[in-house]
Formats: structure tokens, sequence, C-alpha cells
């Protein structure tokens, strides 16, 4: 029999989160220095400015940056490494870094659309998966943020749906390889208003149609998601593993959208 790997503590350890300066990452990280406890510590990856972060993140003594390209081979191994060396370990990686260039694919090619968003998502996903499972402590929980779109699919999303499909392959095969020392899952979100999705909302009929395939009447923000990502870093997610959980407002549950109000 597996002997039983406890999770780290009562808080949630030292925590690296992958696109934390935004989006659904910085809400993870907004909300994690709320609830944690003051032993807890924080990175940040992002090839972004860290002056972009608000002011009580960046001040926060909890919080370490870390910039580096998630788009390159080195990039995420460089992260996890010199995150877990800063910290004094690791416990617990969410990596909510993501791209979507076929939203203005600005004259690339399709190998170079192909390519930016599955490093991104994907090949990113695995290599920073390979190097946690190297740093981490028994019981640790890696959560990869995919989308609803790893098994739907829309227009002009011949790279990106692909890419979040194949991050949920890698956290299942993680998965099953590390168990029961290491825990690996995914959330994925329906339509959540970020600045990759900005576009949607900027035109009120397209905003207004895409509600109706919404059950919840609304979209996402990334703090809808925020909270599905603390319990599967948590203890209380203890005996999960290779699972997704999707944060959509209903979507894959409805079987055809409602008509649009009369005029």
């Amino acid at each position: 029999m597996n002997e039983q790997i406890d999770p780290p503590g009562q808080g949630f350890g030292r925590i690296l989160v992958t696109g934390g300066s935004r989006g659904i990452g910085l809400a993870v990280v907004r909300r994690l220095l709320a609830v944690a406890s003051r032993s807890d510590a924080i990175t940040i990856v992002s090839d972004d400015d860290p002056a972009t972060l608000p002011v009580e993140v960046r001040d926060s003594p909890r919080v370490r940056w870390l910039r580096y390209d998630l788009a390159t081979a080195e990039g995420p191994i460089r992260g996890v490494q010199e995150a877990a060396a800063g910290m004094g370990g690791i416990d617990g990686l969410v990596h909510c870094a993501g791209v979507y260039p076929e939203a203005n694919p600005a004259g690339r090619s399709p190998l170079e659309l192909w390519e930016l968003t599955m490093n991104v998502k994907a090949r990113a996903g695995y290599l920073l998966a390979w190097e946690f499972a190297r740093h981490a402590s028994p019981g640790a929980s890696f959560v990869a943020i995919t989308s609803i779109n790893a098994e739907q699919s829309e227009p002009d999303h011949l790279a990106y749906d692909p890419a979040c499909a194949a991050l949920g392959g890698v956290i299942r095969a993680f998965a099953i390889q590390h168990a029961p020392r290491l825990r690996f899952n995914a959330v994925a979100p329906g339509l959540i208003r970020t600045r990759l999705t900005e576009s949607v909302f900027q035109d009120p009929a397209i905003h207004q149609h895409v509600c109706l395939n919404i059950p919840f009447d609304r979209a996402g923000t990334p703090e809808d998601c925020a909270g599905a990502i603390l319990f599967l870093l948590g203890p209380d997610s203890s005996y999960i593993t290779g699972e997704t959980i999707f944060v959509d407002g209903g979507i894959r549950a409805n079987q055809m959208s409602r008509l649009p109000p009369a005029p």
C-alpha cells in the first residue's frame, strides 16, 4: 500500500505563480495574500515589468518577482530553480501564463502562431512540471490553467485550443507519474474577462451574444477562478489528482443558447 503523503502545513507554503502580474494569476496572488498564513511566500514569474503590479502586491514582503520569458526553453526551468532557491523550497505552483496571438496575428506565419501559443502554454507547462517535481516538497500541488477550449473549440482558435488540450494531457501524465508524492490538477475557465479576451467586450452585440450562451448570464472574472485554484493548492483537495475543475458559468452543461430578447 502506498504511504499517505500529508499536504504541507496549515497554510499554502511556498507558491510560484506564472503570469501573476495580471488576470487570473494576479487574482490568485491577491487571494493568497489575503488568506494565506504570514509565513507563506509567493514568487511571481513573468516577463512583464514589475511596476505593473498593484502596489499592495509589489510592496508585500512575502512576494518576490522573477522576470523570465516562458516562451523560451530556459525560462520555465530557470524560473522554478530560482524560485525554489529563493523560498527555500516549493510547495505549490500555479501556471497561469498564456498568450492568444490569433486575436491579432500581425503578419505571423501559421507556424509562428502555433509555436508561440504552444510554447507558452503547453511546453512551458511541461518544463515547469518537470522542474517542479525535482524541487517540490512531498504533498505539494501543481495547478495549471487550461480552458474550456481544451474540449470545445471556436473559430480563430487553431493554435490556442490544441495548446490547452496538450496542457491538460501534461497534467494527467504528471499526476500519474508522481502520485502519491505530488498532485497535478487543472482549472479550465470559460469566458473570463482578462486582457486576452477584452476584444469580446468591445462590441456590445458580441458581448450580448456570448452571454446568451452562459447560463450565469455573464462572463466570469479572474476572481471567479481564484477560489477553485486555491482549493486545488490547499489541503482540502489532498486526495485529488489528475483532475480538471471547469469554472465556466455552466457553459459545458448547456445544450443550446436561449433566444435573444425581443426588440
